[in-house]
């Protein structure tokens, strides 16, 4: 066996290991998911279930936790708020983060230092954001309601869409605007209909990070919602953790639930997300 074969199988074992580290966590939600409530917290763990049940899924079967709850029916509101949050604050920002790195892409606003400065607003914690937020919302009554979440996540989303882009509007070349010119098309023309086709890699990449970071915030979903009308996921899944134990097979069930839109919607937007991730760097 050559030398170069070797290290083709050495490379191909770490890359078989690491994706298992990575991949575990996944499997162990999985099967936990199916776990009767005795398999839960034996030692040594139960790596596959002896019997399985939907018995989290469906909130059917008795327990020493209490409620387990966890039907789909019952947590239909917030899958719905869940989607409504993260898609408009996904639309949203990448509307005026595509506006924004436009005009700091052509006008050189702020030198090369304004890009820093935007990606340097995600270094604020929520948690620093949280009680002014509560009390500005409650002032002007958006507690509980899809705008508390909406406004607070464009934030960060908008801030990394316009570092994103403005990478992605720089590497586009000013003459082909200026041909738009020549044949009649005003500057909002010519970025509609030449720039931002050109840039839509970077514009997918944008939305769709946007769409995964606001899927999982907690912290602000938690302390500017208080019930199921505005509630999402990720405090739904809140509610399974107590001080004193944890339910992880309805919290299981539930977090397979949370998980499947994210994954499918990775799935199938990869590909666009790899595209503008990598395109603006080597264009």
């Amino acid at each position: 066996m050559t030398r170069k074969k070797i290290l083709r199988i050495i490379r191909f074992l770490v890359a078989i290991l690491v994706l298992s580290i990575f991949l575990f966590p996944i499997y162990w939600i999985l099967i936990t998911a199916f776990k009767q409530e005795s398999e839960w917290f034996t030692t040594p763990p139960v790596f596959w279930p002896t019997k399985f049940t939907l018995s989290n899924f469906l909130g059917t079967g008795s327990t020493t936790f209490g409620t387990t709850t966890t039907s789909i029916a019952g947590i239909i509101p917030f899958l719905r708020n869940s989607i409504v949050v993260a898609t408009t604050t996904s639309l949203v920002s990448t509307v005026i983060a595509a506006f924004a790195a436009y005009a700091i892409s052509r006008t050189k606003i702020g030198g090369t230092s304004l890009a820093g400065w935007f990606i340097s607003m995600r270094f604020l914690p929520p948690i620093a954001s949280a009680i002014p937020l509560y009390v500005i919302f409650s002032k002007i009554s958006l507690l509980n309601t899809w705008w508390a979440l909406i406004l607070p996540y464009l934030v960060p989303t908008t801030a990394l869409s316009i570092w994103l882009l403005i990478s992605f509007f720089n590497e586009i070349p000013q003459e082909i605007e200026e041909a738009a010119y020549i044949d009649g098309a005003s500057r909002t023309q010519a970025f509609l209909q030449v720039v931002l086709p050109l840039s839509a890699p970077g514009l997918a990449a944008a939305a769709i990070l946007a769409f995964i970071q606001s899927w999982g915030e907690f912290l602000l979903a938690l302390v500017l919602t208080s019930n199921a009308s505005a509630q999402t996921l990720p405090v739904y899944l809140g509610r399974y953790i107590t001080g004193w134990r944890v339910a992880w097979g309805p919290l299981s069930a539930a977090g397979l639930v949370t998980m499947l839109p994210v994954i499918i919607f990775a799935l199938i937007t990869q590909r666009y997300l790899i595209r503008g991730l990598t395109l603006g760097a080597v264009k």
